[in-house]
Parts: structure tokens; C-alpha cells; sequence
């Protein structure tokens, strides 16, 4: 295919940006991906021809695509280049949570995604043909490949680029398992990738592998490393064993993004192989590594310690939401601070972060407890097609998280929980995350749920589930001990079972569902 250079220059956008950098050096590798590297040629074809293709299916401003491509496959990022340099929006159909185990999201949910969005095509790949012509079937519109581009005669021809139009629509789980749709305009979408970009340049991050999903919140990482002009190694899902090899193998990955359940798989996969201290892991070939952001669910204090003697000052813990983006971070120079080490870090840069009152919304003092509001430039426009549920949570340009917690006088916030998961016990409040927090400083205890269950006459009771170390005795008194002299007897859960395996839900947290509903059958 023989086109003319920089034909998406009139996009004046980060896609545009991104274009030019791989223009200039079209040689380069840039992507990795199953074992195969992509140059910047390989990247402005692949946009190219997804972009003819989308077009010829009639794509332009406002129009919304669906992406079914495999996981983490270079077209995640390609046709989402394409679809926005017409001015259109993407969503993705393979799953909903970055956490989860799940790959493919279950077909009713893939239409119901089409449907809430109107969707005017599905774009797939060779290996997601078939699926997604079965899920056009569902919603009568055509699916879109990117053999149909044509002989390459037609000229590209990129629209200008609308910082406040849609430019994605995220999908995650509810609680009710229906996929909640947030839409963010190209302002919002920028903005995130902005704030990545200043932590990419920090010395020493170049490379960055990823395992979670890039059609989340990686996903303007990714961005922010080809904008600055590094390499971007992708893996279909994370795996210790294969992130520890490709580390070492590489030598020029030098930051990476995981959630934090991930981050325990790989201190229990170095531990298996007797890798117990920095020099062994620098030993292991992971001396590469400058920064490890992780996030998507609280820390085991006792967990991260151990992440922070076998790594050294390369954590960087990250709070956000994908209704509000980056929030606060926890740098790596505190994590080795016992006083901060606790807490979730202090804003980001051009992010605001204020605790109020739950029932009046006046702003609280430090060391106060109440719901933590945000206002930034990374803001979503609303939930897709839920105009009430936006009006709630979106107002005066701040954001309600429905997270509790309190900032220090040093703008340090910890967090406590959810508004809607407080256990009231006898006129006390009880936040389960307060209670999780110390059951997790016991050594042995990997995972911890703290839940409430009402009775029959309504009154709630504290349970808690708890996954340890086999290797470890864990004594359940001492921990019941611990949480009645930290907080008070109130604060002690009724019961504190002992399970081999703590349930996960798609969100890769405790499945506090399943926890309660059991407790209710005893």
C-alpha cells in the first residue's frame, strides 16, 4: 500500500502525535506481542488499513465502533487510531474488568454493549471473526475486517480532531453484573494520557510491559509510551513465570502496570524459586525494573513489605477510578515510609481531592472521616445513556467516588471503605476495610473479606473470610486480639472463617456475594 506521508496530520491529535514519532523512525520496533515484534511501519499500516476499512463501512464523526480483536493485540490500539482520526468513538467487546480471569465477555452482554452504545460496526480480526459476526448477527449490523480496505488507491484523509467529542466509551461491572458504560470525551482521554507521559519520563522508565487489558486503564499508558517515543511489550494475561522471563530476557522493560493481586503472584512465584532478597532478584535478570504501578484493589501492608525488601524503592501504588482517572499515588520513596506506607499517596498533579460529609457535603477537617470527592481534567462526561446515575455521582464539576476515607494534614489519603458497604453495629459505624487492614498485618493472611449480614430482624453482624499461607500457622485468636485492642471488642468479626481459597469475583477482589449469601445459609 503506497500512500502519502503524515495523512493525519489534520488530526492534530495524540493520534496524530503518536503517527509522526513512528513516521520517523518506521523501522524501529515498537510493539511486542506473541513473540513478534512491530516496527512503526507495521503500526501506520495497521491504522491505515483499519482506517480505509472503517471508512468504507461509512464511519465518521460521532459514529461509535466496536473492537473484537485478540488479547492485547496491536489492533487494541491500531483501530482505535483509525476510528478516532474519523472522528468516531470505540468501546471493546472482550471484557469488562481488567482483573478478571474472564477473556471473553458472555454474548448477551457483547449485544447489550452494541445495543447501549448504537454501535454502527463491529471491527474484528481473523481470530475474532466468527465470534463477532455472531454478535453483529444479534444487533443487525455489519462486521467490519481489514481485508475490505481496498486496493489502497483511495487516499486517507484523517477529520480534525474535537477534544470534546466522544472518544470512548469504558465498560465495567456493576453490582448487578450489567456492564455500566462511562463516556469520555478526547479532552478526558488526553489529559490521562498527559499525566502518564510526566511519569514515563522519570529516569530510567522507558519500556513498558503490560498483562492487563488495554482496552482499560493501561491503555493510556501504552499511549503515553509510544508519545514518548519508547517500546511497548505486550502479554495476553498475567503470568509470574513469563513476566520474570520476559524481564529478563529483555533487559530494556523497565516499568511495568499490575493489579495488585498480580504483585503477590509474583512475590510468591520469586519466593517458590528462593529468590528472597534485592541481589537475588537483580541476580534473577529484574535489576531492569524502575517502576512497578500497581492498583485495582487495597494492599496487604504485609504483602507490599515484601514486595518492597525483594524490589527496593520501585513500588508505586495508584488510586483511581475510571469515572475520574488517576487520583492519588503512593510514590516509591513511601513506600518505605511506615508513617505513609498505609495510605493511597497524595493527588496528582491538576487533580483536586477533598473529603466531605456524606449527608451535607461540607468539607472536612484533617483526620476527619467522610467521602472522598475529586475534581479533574481526566473527568468522564457521564454513565452511558443514565442520565440520573450521572446527575448523582457528577456534580459542580466533582466527582462522588462513594469511597470513605480521610486526608492528613500532609494531603496523605487513606481509605476506609465504600459509603454503601459501612456495617452499622450497634450505633457503630464499621468500616471493612479498616478491619481487613489489620487481619492483613497478621503474618501467614494473603487475602481478607470483612462483610456485614443482617439477621432476621435486620441488625447487621460482622463476618470475616480469610485465605493464608499454607506454609504459615495463623492463629485466629491473635487476630481477633488485634482488631479488639486497634479499634474496639464492637470492631471483632462474629465469625472468621478459614478458607483454602478465597472466591474472587470479575473484578479479581473477594466476592463478599458469595461470603454473605453463605453466612446466610448457616
Amino acid at each position: 500500500m503506497s500512500l502519502p506521508g503524515h495523512w493525519w496530520s489534520a488530526s492534530q491529535s495524540y493520534v496524530s502525535e503518536i503517527l509522526s514519532l513512528l513516521a520517523a523512525e518506521p523501522d524501529r520496533d515498537v510493539v511486542h506481542w506473541r513473540g513478534e515484534a512491530f516496527s512503526g511501519g507495521d503500526l501506520i499500516r495497521s491504522v491505515t488499513e483499519a482506517f480505509l476499512a472503517l471508512r468504507d463501512r461509512g464511519v465518521g464523526k460521532g459514529d461509535v465502533v466496536a473492537i473484537l480483536v485478540a488479547p492485547n493485540s496491536p489492533e487494541t490500539l491500531t483501530v482505535r487510531y483509525a476510528a478516532q482520526l474519523l472522528g468516531g468513538a470505540v468501546c471493546y467487546l472482550r471484557t469488562t474488568n481488567p482483573g478478571t480471569k474472564v477473556t471473553v465477555l458472555p454474548l448477551d452482554q457483547q449485544i447489550q454493549i452494541l445495543r447501549d452504545t448504537d454501535a454502527v460496526t463491529v471491527y474484528a480480526d481473523d481470530e475474532c471473526a466468527e465470534r463477532a459476526t455472531e454478535i453483529a448477527d444479534g444487533r443487525g449490523i455489519p462486521v467490519t475486517r481489514r481485508t475490505e480496505a481496498g486496493d489502497g488507491a483511495d487516499v486517507p484523509e484523517a477529520v480534525a480532531w474535537d477534544p470534546e467529542a466522544l472518544a470512548f466509551i469504558n465498560f465495567t461491572s456493576g453490582s448487578t453484573g450489567r456492564p455500566k458504560g462511562i463516556r469520555l470525551s478526547g479532552r478526558a482521554w488526553d489529559a490521562t494520557i498527559r499525566a502518564w507521559v510526566d511519569l514515563g519520563r522519570e529516569p530510567g522508565c522507558t519500556s513498558l510491559l503490560v498483562s492487563t487489558p488495554l482496552s482499560h486503564g493501561v491503555a493510556p499508558m501504552a499511549d503515553a509510551v509510544l508519545v514518548s517515543g519508547a517500546a511497548l511489550y505486550a502479554q495476553e494475561s498475567f503470568d509470574a513465570a513469563k513476566f520474570v522471563d520476559t524481564v529478563a530476557a529483555e533487559k530494556d522493560i523497565t516499568w511495568t502496570f499490575m493489579a495488585t493481586t498480580h504483585v503477590f503472584q509474583l512475590i510468591d512465584h520469586l519466593l517458590e524459586r528462593g529468590i528472597r532478597d534485592r541481589a537475588a532478584v537483580e541476580a534473577a535478570g529484574l535489576s531492569s525494573l524502575k517502576r512497578i504501578v500497581y492498583g485495582g484493589s487495597p494492599a496487604a501492608p504485609a504483602r507490599i513489605a515484601q514486595a518492597f525488601q525483594l524490589f527496593g524503592p520501585v513500588l508505586a501504588q495508584g488510586y483511581a477510578t475510571s469515572e475520574s482517572g488517576r487520583i492519588t499515588t503512593l510514590t516509591p520513596v513511601q513506600h518505605g515510609e511506615p508513617e505513609v506506607a498505609g495510605t493511597v499517596g497524595r493527588p496528582f498533579p491538576e487533580v483536586e481531592v477533598v473529603v466531605c460529609n456524606s449527608d451535607s457535603g461540607a468539607p472536612l477537617a484533617a483526620g476527619e472521616i467522610g467521602e472522598v470527592r475529586v475534581r479533574s481534567p481526566q473527568m468522564m462526561d457521564g454513565y452511558n445513556g443514565d442520565p440520573e446515575l450521572t446527575a448523582r455521582v457528577l456534580r459542580d464539576g466533582w466527582y462522588f467516588t462513594g469511597d470513605i476515607g480521610c486526608l492528613d494534614e500532609r494531603g496523605y489519603l487513606t481509605l476506609l471503605g465504600r459509603v454503601a458497604d459501612v456495617i452499622k453495629v450497634d450505633g457503630v459505624k464499621v468500616h471493612p476495610i479498616v478491619v481487613e487492614s489489620e487481619i492483613l498485618s497478621h503474618p501467614g493472611v494473603r487475602h481478607a473479606a470483612v462483610y456485614g449480614v443482617r439477621d432476621q430482624d435486620g441488625s447487621e453482624h460482622i463476618h470475616a473470610a480469610i485465605e493464608c499461607d499454607p506454609a504459615r500457622v495463623v492463629d485466629v485468636g491473635e487476630i481477633r486480639a488485634g482488631i479488639a485492642e486497634a479499634f474496639s471488642p464492637i470492631h471483632v468479626p462474629e465469625t472468621i472463617n478459614v478458607l483454602e481459597v478465597l472466591p474472587m469475583n470479575r473484578n479479581g477482589k473477594p466476592d463478599k456475594v458469595v461470603l454473605r449469601s453463605a453466612a446466610v445459609q448457616h
